[in-house]
Parts: C-alpha cells; structure tokens; sequence
C-alpha cells in the first residue's frame, strides 16, 4: 500500500542559539544550516524510510529554490513528480533552536496556500487500502475536500493537525485518524488532560492520537474508547522541530503496512525519540537500516 501525503515542501533555514531573544533584541546565532523542510516533506521522507512506498503531493514556486527542493527529494529516494510549481516563491521557514532543543518556527506558506490538490492527480493514483496524510498547511477547504476524497476511494486518512492558525478552522473530520500534539488537542477541545483530550476527538469520528514529547502518547482508537498510555523512549533532546513529522509519517507508513495500531505507534514514539537527537527536520529520523534494526528487534 502506498502513503500518498498531500502537504508542503520547505526550505528550512536554522538558526541554532544558546537562547531565544528577547522583543527587540538581536542575538549572533552559534551556527546556521539551509536544508529542505516542510511537513509534507518530512512526513513523506519519514513514511519512506519507514518501509512503505511514498508520494509527496505538494506545491513549489517557479523559482531556483523549487530546483533545490527537487534535488533534496530525489537524493533522498522520492520522487519529485507529484509537485506541483506555481507562479509564487517556493514556500520558505525559519527555525530557531535553542540549547535546550527547544524551537520556534515562523513560515511563509504561499504555495501551500495556494495548491490544488485536486488537481495535482493524486486520487488518480490512490487505490483502495493506501493511506493519505494531510497536514494543517493547506487551506482548509482545500483538506476537507482531499479528506472527502480519500474516504471515498476506500483510502485510510490520517490528519496532522499542525500547525493550528488562529481563525483557520480545522477540518478534523472526516479523518479516520487524527494526530496532535499536547497544545493542539487543548486548543481543540478546550481541555488539558491529555485522555480527555484523546475522548473528544475520538467522539467526532475515528481514532485520536495526542502525543506528549518524552511523556510518549496517549490515544483511542474509537469514539467510545478508554484512552491508552503509550510510554516514551529516553532521549537527550538537541532539536525537537521535527520530531511530531517523523512520528506522523512513520505511523502512516506502519498502518500502511499493516501493523496494528499501538505497534505503529509504539515505533513512531521510537522514531520520533531518535529524530529529537539529530539537527533540522528533512531527514533527522532514523534511517531505513536504523528502522529495520528497529523492527527485528521487535520479531525477535
């Protein structure tokens, strides 16, 4: 079965620094990368070095970064012929991270914005049994509409709701999965407590799964449910932005292949435990060999 993710491609500039500055203050960074990012991106990236087969579906501008985002994926195995280019700026991040691993990230998403998936040919690819992974960068209607469409032809939908806009609504259903992080599930539900959290989402449809960083995560896989624990990995954090992408994309590419639901989530806990190890987000998740190493430790 194959991971069709519908989402965006980024180029990430990151600034490393021993804190965030303060309103107003200039701060010298200790270092600086330029690298491909977005969440489609490293979701795609995640669900292929996972095991499964993976599309991303994305826009980029018409511009050289377009030519740089196309180099990255096929370097890193995928194709680079669901993109989609657009007379706009190919979409561009920012991310500090502090000492601590911590970051803050600010995006100019033109092109997610503006991309069509309708018609990009996905769902002329898609076949009954594959699963479709959204994020929270395209418009709205633009999610709820793929969403739609994939429950349709028979697919498992998966939604990362992240990020959150103020003002934007998320269209949570029809997913038949939904992923968000500890902050994302309160501003959703208004709750705190992360089983509770879990319960309400649940109740709109489908399974939820809210993921707590090194507490691990909490999910129920039906709207009546009692929420579960999944426990964390230990892992000495140097750079948290994007470890929620490989957790999303290798719990995608893990119930594409078949595993159950708290083995793919138990394994996406893992990943995402060593992505906060390693610098930037395109690629910080283990790799293909690190994974199977992984997975014949379990069948062991």
């Amino acid at each position: 079965m194959v991971v069709h993710v519908l989402g965006n491609a980024a180029l990430d500039t990151t600034f490393r620094l021993s804190r965030f500055p303060q309103a107003g203050e200039t701060l010298n960074a200790d270092g600086a990368s330029v690298a491909l990012g977005g969440k489609g991106a490293n979701q795609a990236l995640a669900a292929l070095r996972a095991g499964a087969e993976a599309t991303l579906w994305a826009a980029v501008g018409g511009d050289a970064e377009a030519d740089l985002v196309r180099r990255a994926l096929l370097a890193e195995g995928l194709s680079d012929r669901g993109l989609t280019a657009l007379d706009l700026p190919t979409d561009r991040s920012t991310i500090l991270v502090e000492t601590s691993g911590e970051n803050r990230i600010v995006s100019a998403v033109a092109c997610a914005r503006a991309f069509d998936p309708a018609a990009s040919g996905w769902a002329e690819e898609a076949r009954t049994g594959d699963v479709l992974v959204l994020q929270g960068n395209l418009a709205p209607d633009a999610t709820r509409a793929a969403l739609e469409t994939g429950r349709a032809l028979g697919l498992r939908t998966v939604l990362n709701a992240s990020p959150l806009d103020e003002g934007r609504a998320m269209p949570l259903a029809p997913a038949a999965v939904l992923v968000v992080n500890r902050g994302e599930g309160e501003a959703l539900t208004g709750e705190s407590e992360p089983g509770r959290i879990a319960r309400n989402l649940a109740a709109r449809g489908g399974a939820a799964v809210v993921t707590l960083g090194g507490e691990g995560a909490v999910y129920t896989e039906a709207r009546e449910g009692a929420p579960r624990r999944v426990p964390a990995y230990p892992a000495r954090a140097l750079d948290t932005s994007g470890a929620g992408d490989v957790f999303c994309g290798t719990l995608a590419a893990r119930l594409a292949l078949g595993d159950g639901f708290e083995a793919a989530i138990r394994l996406a806990i893992w990943a995402g435990a060593l992505a906060v190890t390693r610098p930037g987000t395109f690629g910080c998740g283990p790799t293909r060999d690190e994974f199977q190493t992984e997975l014949e430790k379990d069948d062991a």
